[in-house]
C-alpha cells in the first residue's frame, strides 16, 4: 500500500490513532475505548486493535459466559493484535528478535533460553497464520485505534497521531512520558515526531478546604485537617503539572478531569466484579450527559483537528 515518508500507512483515508504510555494504570485503554465509541456515535466505522492484558481477560470471560467472543458485535469492532499482521515485515522482525535473544544466552543458559522465549515463539506462529492484516482492516474502517502496550516501533510506524497519557496525580507518568519521547525520537532517527502530543488526565482544580467550614467550626481540628489535605493535594498536582509542562511534547489543550473516575465509581456501586466497568464499557454510552463524556467529545474533536490540519497545541515556550 502507499505509505508516508515515515512509513505510516495511508490506505483509503483510514486514520490510525494511538493513546499510549510506558506507565501502566494511567487509563490509556478506557480513554481509547471512549474515543472510539464517540467516533462510532458520529457514524464512523471504528476498530480497536489491542494487546492489552485486560482486553484479553474480558475476551476470555465472554467466551466463558457465552461460548464465543464476537469482535464485531458492538458499535466499535475489536481485534486481538496477535490476530493481525500489522505490517509486511512483522514476522521477519519477530524472528530476528528471537534469534538475537537465543544467541545472547545460548552459551550460558542453553537449557532455559528457549523456554523463557516461549511467548515470542508463540507470537511468531500466530502472526504467520494471522487471519487479518492491517492493510485489509484499514480498507474497512474510517478510524483504527491502537491499544498496544509499550510497542514503540509499531506505534510510530502505524499511527497518524500519538497521544501519550500524563496522569496529573502521578509523577512517574511524567517520567515515563519523557522516556517514551526519547525512545520514540531515537527510533525516528533523532528527528522530532511531529504527530506526538501529550494528554493530561486526572486533572482537578484545587481549593483551600474552606468548603468544609460550612459544616464545622473554623477552629475545628477536623476542618483544619481537611483543609490541609486539600492544599497538599493541590501542591502535589501543581508539582506534577509543572513537570508535565517541561516535557518536549506539545500538550493537548483538552484536559481530562477526575470526572471519569467519579462516573466510573458511580456505575460500579452495587455491581459484581464482572458487571463493573470493564474494558468494553464507555462513559459515552453509560453517562452520555456527564462532564466526563463532554471531555471525551472535546478530546475527540482535538485529535481529529491534529490529524486533519496544521494544529497548535499548548506552546512549548510556556513550559
Amino acid at each position: 500500500p502507499p505509505v508516508s515518508n515515515d512509513g505510516r500507512l495511508l490506505v483509503n483515508s483510514c486514520k490510525v490513532m494511538s493513546i499510549t504510555t510506558l506507565k501502566g494504570g494511567v487509563g490509556k485503554s478506557p480513554i481509547t475505548v471512549n474515543v472510539a465509541t464517540e467516533l462510532a456515535a458520529r457514524g464512523k466505522r471504528v476498530a480497536i486493535i489491542s494487546n492489552d492484558i485486560v482486553y484479553k481477560c474480558f475476551v476470555k470471560e465472554e467466551v466463558k459466559l457465552y461460548g464465543e467472543f464476537d469482535p464485531k458485535g458492538r458499535s466499535v469492532n475489536y481485534f486481538n493484535a496477535e490476530d493481525v499482521l500489522l505490517y509486511s515485515a512483522e514476522v521477519h522482525d519477530l524472528e530476528h528478535e528471537l534469534s538475537e535473544r537465543l544467541s545472547e544466552d545460548s552459551t550460558e543458559r542453553p537449557d532455559v533460553t528457549e523456554v523463557e522465549n516461549g511467548y515470542l515463539i508463540a507470537e511468531i506462529e500466530k502472526k504467520r497464520n494471522a487471519p487479518y492484516s492491517m492493510v485489509n482492516i484499514t480498507a474497512d474502517y474510517d478510524y483504527i485505534l491502537l491499544d498496544l502496550n509499550k510497542d514503540l516501533y509499531k506505534t510510530l510506524l502505524l499511527s497518524n497521531i500519538i497521544a501519550v497519557v500524563l496522569n496529573n496525580d502521578c509523577l512517574m507518568s511524567i517520567w515515563a512520558a519523557e522516556t517514551f519521547h526519547d525512545k520514540l525520537t531515537k527510533l525516528h532517527g533523532g528527528e522530532p515526531v511531529l504527530h506526538l502530543y501529550s494528554l493530561l488526565t486526572h486533572h482537578a482544580h484545587g481549593g483551600d478546604g474552606s468548603e468544609y467550614l460550612e459544616y464545622d467550626d473554623e477552629d475545628d481540628e477536623i476542618a483544619a485537617e481537611a483543609r490541609k489535605e486539600v492544599i497538599d493535594t493541590y501542591k502535589r498536582q501543581s508539582k506534577v503539572y509543572a513537570s508535565a509542562r517541561k516535557l518536549k511534547i506539545p500538550m493537548l489543550r483538552t484536559f481530562l478531569t477526575k470526572a471519569h473516575a467519579m462516573e466510573t465509581e458511580k456505575y460500579n456501586r452495587g455491581r459484581g466484579f464482572w458487571d463493573r466497568y470493564g474494558y468494553f464499557d464507555s462513559l459515552i454510552e453509560i453517562s452520555p450527559n456527564s462532564l466526563a463524556s463532554d471531555e471525551i467529545r472535546r478530546l475527540t474533536d482535538e485529535l481529529l483537528d491534529c490529524i486533519s490540519k496544521e494544529y497548535s497545541a499548548v506552546p512549548r515556550s510556556y513550559a
